[in-house]
């Protein structure tokens, strides 16, 4: 039960499938009493209630473990630690908050219901301009990981911590422009957005990201995941479910994880007994929990006395009937267990003496000794705030207890409901999304996580677009976190007043920082670039002009079968550039002669006739007389470049090699279609 380090998570939470969240609504600074400022809050609460509740109708939205939940907090010490929010030696980096909603929403094995929360809180920031949220879960800042090939240089989990939040229905981040690794206290960054709500808005490409991730749920219609489907429940399960659809997540979950005591219980269904008057109605699940009751292996004892149908003469009705025989049983598991724990006093309960070694352990009762005034009224004070959230720290399952309460006072409505549907019963939806074939899951695979490009080898392929993509490849930074883009010299964030910007940033315009864009996948931090790649001396420039030195192409006034590459004046420019200019240290002019004596030389050789040439034009009228040089066929470097890559890439067989790695860094790949079949040629129609 130990906490995650770094989040700010419920002590007690001991899965990994949380998202929490804060809400700061605007509070008048003339405003003191606590008292009235907890009356605002139940106001703005109420408000946002109202808009969760408009958006999760609109879109039938199914909660898979918890929803949406907002807790007051006012911000005091002693209310975090009761709250399990905080560590002693957590207490600076945290700062004293103010007046703030919170929110803690596990998620199960539907991460959907993460995203949802999201979508939640940029809407209510939306319509509610003087709200700002911060959203995180057990992996940190994970809206940054979901836009992370469009971070800044500085981003990693360390300078990031605490400084993303949603403002106006758009992601802020407050830029840490030294790279410091300390976090950024809550209250401090409430405050500097305020200041100025605009000045720390993410670029475009970053809210981009987020927006294509929330695209699903901005459509005001029932989510694509939910699924329909026609089942026979005894009269009472279906009349519980008609009240209360959410109670559908708990039982199809304690199906699956049940135990032997859970297993005893369905021996004798004493809550939903086989033998009641069962009736056929339809149940809205999500696909997920719909897959999970469906793959559930689970067959009830024939001496209960179902009698379930033959399968194979029936099979629609058999799987109706299955189905319905398991989502009965998770909602016995669910008044078993509710039954099983009541009237357990609260000191014999596990959750509530794990509570109090925590309290303990977090000096909550600040060294008084037991038994003492003021160690009893602590204890008070504790025992009631856990007695108030026990849903919260999640001691027992509250649908149980919601269960036999509403068998025991079952609504009319929901015994009206069922009479109407008999009479407009709507037919099952299709299941075959549970059936995915690998090729399906290849190309979702590869529209989520595949290059950007896809060739095929035997297909019609723009050699120059290649090339092109493989030099601008090649003419990136990297480190041992990888390539970095360049090129994308954009302003994309300002620097907040909180670092010391470094002498770069102090140079620019506004204090803004290098705008260039690294892949990030992992968040991780970037490694400082090569002083010498840095700083453009003179002796760098020589280099580089080294480095893109380009071999001229032949003017058809040369003697040279080889060297048609370039222009006779881009050979000047890269001479003079090489010999720098004005230099009084020229190149040796001879260079040329030799160029042209080794390709003279090379075009007879097999090495020379190997490289594919350009197609020839005929000669026009007012072009002058080649008769000795009629076999010359200039280089086609695009061609003979891709190609080249092409044979490469086939010899690996599908394996791991130096093209595959080189084209998974360059962000493309190579279609698996026609791998088999015999290559074709290559040549400038292909082009």
């Amino acid at each position: 039960m130990s906490k995650i380090p770094g989040c700010n998570n419920l002590e007690f939470v001991r899965e990994e499938d949380y998202v929490e969240y804060y809400i700061f609504p605007k509070i008048p600074e003339n405003m003191k009493d606590e008292a009235i400022v907890r009356k605002l809050m139940l106001q703005v609460r109420t408000e946002i209630s109202a808009i969760v509740k408009e958006k999760s109708m609109e879109r039938s939205y199914l909660w898979h473990k918890d929803e949406f939940q907002l807790q007051i907090r006012m911000g005091s010490a002693d209310e975090r630690l009761l709250n399990e929010e905080t560590n002693p030696e957590e207490e600076e980096e945290l700062g004293d908050l103010p007046p703030h909603f919170h929110g803690v929403t596990h998620y199960g094995d539907n991460i959907s219901d993460e995203w949802f929360v999201v979508y939640l809180l940029t809407e209510i920031t939306r319509a509610r301009g003087d709200c700002i949220a911060r959203v995180s879960d057990s992996d940190g800042e994970f809206l940054l990981i979901e836009a992370a090939d469009s971070l800044p240089d500085w981003a990693s989990p360390e300078t990031c911590e605490q400084r993303v939040y949603l403002v106006g229905g758009c992601l802020q981040l407050l830029q840490n422009s030294s790279g410091q690794e300390k976090p950024l206290t809550m209250a401090t960054a409430i405050q500097r957005i305020r200041l100025n709500p605009t000045l720390y808005r993410c670029s475009r490409e970053i809210q981009s990201s987020i927006d294509a991730r929330l695209k699903e749920y901005q459509i005001a219609q029932p989510h694509f995941s939910i699924h329909r489907q026609v089942l026979e429940l005894p009269h009472s399960a279906a009349q519980l479910l008609k009240q209360r659809p959410r109670l559908l997540s708990s039982a199809v979950r304690a199906l699956c994880d049940r135990d032997s005591l859970d297993v005893k219980a369905l021996r004798t269904m004493r809550y939903f007994p086989p033998e009641a008057r069962r009736l056929r109605t339809n149940v809205r699940f999500t696909r997920c929990l719909y897959a999970m009751l469906s793959h559930q292996q689970y067959l009830p004892d024939k001496r209960l006395g179902w009698n379930l149908t033959d399968p194979v003469l029936e099979p629609e009705r058999y799987k109706e009937q299955l189905l319905g025989v398991k989502l009965a049983s998770g909602l016995e598991i669910l008044a078993t267990q509710a039954k099983r724990v009541e009237g357990q006093k609260l000191e014999e309960m596990p959750a509530w003496r794990a509570y109090l070694r925590s309290l303990q352990a977090k000096g909550y009762f600040r060294k008084n000794v037991e038994g003492s005034a003021e160690y009893q009224e602590l204890l008070n004070k504790a025992k009631d705030y856990f007695r108030g959230n026990q849903e919260r720290f999640r001691t027992a399952s509250q649908a149980g207890a919601e269960i036999l309460d509403l068998l025991l006072h079952p609504a009319e409505s929901a015994s009206e409901e069922l009479r109407d549907e008999q009479n407009n019963l709507q037919p099952s939806d299709s299941d075959e999304w549970l059936n995915i074939s690998a090729e399906d899951l290849d190309s979702m695979l590869q529209d989520r996580y595949g290059p950007k490009k896809l060739y095929k080898p035997n297909g019609q392929m723009n050699a120059e677009e290649f090339t092109k993509q493989l030099s601008e490849f090649l003419d990136r930074q990297s480190n041992y976190e990888g390539i970095e883009h360049r090129g994308l010299e954009e302003q994309e964030l300002l620097d907040s007043d909180d670092d010391e910007p470094p002498p770069q940033a102090r140079t620019s315009p506004g204090g803004l920082g290098g705008g260039k864009v690294k892949k990030n996948p992992s968040m991780r931090k970037a490694c400082q670039r090569n002083s010498l790649i840095q700083n453009e001396e003179p002796d760098s420039t020589h280099v580089r002009n080294f480095l893109d030195f380009v071999i001229p192409e032949d003017n058809w006034d040369s003697t040279s079968e080889m060297s048609d590459y370039a222009d006779e004046d881009d050979m000047e420019r890269n001479l003079n550039a090489l010999s720098g200019g004005g230099s009084v240290f020229p190149l040796d002019r001879q260079i040329q002669s030799y160029m042209e004596q080794m390709d003279r030389e090379l075009a007879q050789t097999s090495v020379g006739k190997s490289f594919h040439g350009k197609k020839k034009t005929p000669p026009q009228a007012d072009e002058e007389d080649f008769d000795d040089i009629e076999d010359f066929e200039p280089i086609n470097i695009n061609v003979n470049t891709l190609r080249n890559m092409m044979d490469s890439y086939q010899s690996q067989i599908g394996g791991a090699g130096p093209v595959s790695n080189l084209f998974s860094a360059m962000g493309v790949g190579m279609s698996a279609a026609g791998e088999d079949q015999e290559q074709k040629d290559i040549s400038e129609s292909a082009v």
